[in-house]
């Protein structure tokens, strides 16, 4: 069986995954199974490609295990792509311009961020208010090498105000345009965002990947 770390420390993003990997013959990992914690490693990449790939070869090789990691964001086509790569932070740059150090909780800083986005489109109509969630996963070997990048993507638009009580991040505020165009996907039943979500798409298509790594991990005969 194929033993992979989740290379995430976001519990919305450990539970999506944790869903998805249902019917594979993986043993998912946490730091806790290790003993240790997960790594810091800065995500200073200009793209979701650079950060999830480092972020996977620094883990792997610190940890000696088959690591995915994730970098993912919502790029708004009426603020040229951002917040992009800052997506998780974005309200707390504010924060750190100002000089405070940002002393939000998790779920503050996502209502923060909503907030902030909000305000950015204030008076934008429906029309122009066009977005997508991109995902990134890379796959990297114990050694640190590699072994898979794949990317998945959920086009939508901006809502006019938060709704819903499911997922995380800006899904309060995100009307994907795979469903029903009156629900955000904060608004969508779990399975159903995962059967459209930007982070399900990455990673059906990372699943045969995994397959055969789990067919070569099996334990063969003597």
């Amino acid at each position: 069986m194929l033993e992979l770390l989740f290379g995430t420390s976001n519990p919305g993003k450990l539970s999506e995954l944790c869903r998805m990997m249902e019917g594979l013959a993986v043993r998912i990992l946490t730091p806790d199974d290790l003993g240790r914690p997960l790594p810091v490693v800065v995500e200073d990449g200009e793209t979701f490609l650079e950060n999830a790939e480092k972020k996977a070869s620094a883990q792997a090789r610190a940890l000696g295990v088959h690591v995915l990691a994730d970098d993912s964001g919502l790029c708004v086509d009426a603020l040229g792509g951002a917040p992009g790569v800052h997506s998780a932070r974005w309200a707390a740059l504010d924060d750190l311009a100002r000089g405070s150090p940002p002393q939000r909780s998790r779920a503050e800083l996502d209502q923060a961020n909503n907030a902030k986005l909000l305000a950015a489109l204030d008076g934008i109509p429906d029309a122009q208010r066009g977005a997508h969630y991109a995902a990134v996963l890379a796959l990297a070997r114990p050694d640190g090498t590699i072994a898979a990048v794949v990317e998945g993507r959920c086009s939508g638009r901006i809502g006019q105000k938060p709704r819903g009580t499911h997922g995380f991040g800006y899904d309060p505020v995100f009307i994907p345009a795979a469903a029903d165009a009156a629900k955000t996907m904060a608004e969508i039943e779990p399975a159903a965002k995962d059967a459209i979500s930007h982070r399900g798409a990455a990673l059906r298509a990372l699943r045969p990947v995994l397959e055969k790594l789990a067919f070569d991990k099996r334990p063969r005969g003597g």
